[in-house]
């Protein structure tokens, strides 16, 4: 049964721990290519489009913190959250802002306006897992799928029935391959 964006945020909101947890871990995967993506449009040569993705991931838990399901649905909020961040850091890069108080995560954006990110992250999950089920051996993908649902490498190694040594590698080397693809 798929999760919709809005239910991931109420479940991660109740929790004690959110950034161990597994529905953090499919929030980060549904927006990790919208990121990536604007990261690429904005960058500048005074920005590095690794420094952009960090924040895009730090306005997306901000986004969480401050969604309210009452004003709409949440990927759009996410991606102007993300987008403003980023130009904010571009902003920053150039000396025009001078601290990060200056960005407002507050602002609820219009649903038109993000009609492109909102399908880019509803395409994101059949596109991910072809892109991972052609480029990650079967063994990765298994294990990189148990640790994505919050399982440990002992217990990925345990329902896989390899040593937890062998978890661990075939996680690094899932992970390895998944930046080549990404940058």
């Amino acid at each position: 049964m798929k999760v919709t964006d809005e239910e991931l945020v109420g479940i991660i909101k109740g929790q004690a721990d959110p950034m161990q947890s597994s529905e953090t871990a499919l929030l980060i995967s549904r927006y990790s290519r919208v990121i990536r993506i604007k990261a690429a449009k904005l960058h500048t040569i005074d920005t590095d489009p690794e420094d952009l993705c960090q924040e895009g991931y730090l306005a997306l838990f901000e986004a969480v913190r401050a969604f309210d399901v009452s004003k709409g649905t949440f990927s759009p909020f996410a991606g102007k959250c993300i987008e403003n961040r980023m130009k904010n850091a571009v902003l920053k890069g150039r000396g025009r802002l001078e601290k990060d108080e200056d960005f407002d995560v507050t602002l609820i954006p219009d649903e038109g306006s993000a009609a492109e990110e909102l399908v880019i992250t509803k395409e994101n999950d059949s596109e991910i897992v072809k892109m991972l089920l052609t480029h990650l051996t079967e063994k990765e993908y298994n294990a990189l799928r148990l640790y994505i649902d919050g399982y440990s490498y002992k217990k990925i190694a345990e329902i896989m029935d390899i040593t937890p040594k062998s978890a661990d590698n075939a996680l690094s080397r899932a992970r390895k391959k998944l930046r080549e693809l990404l940058l």
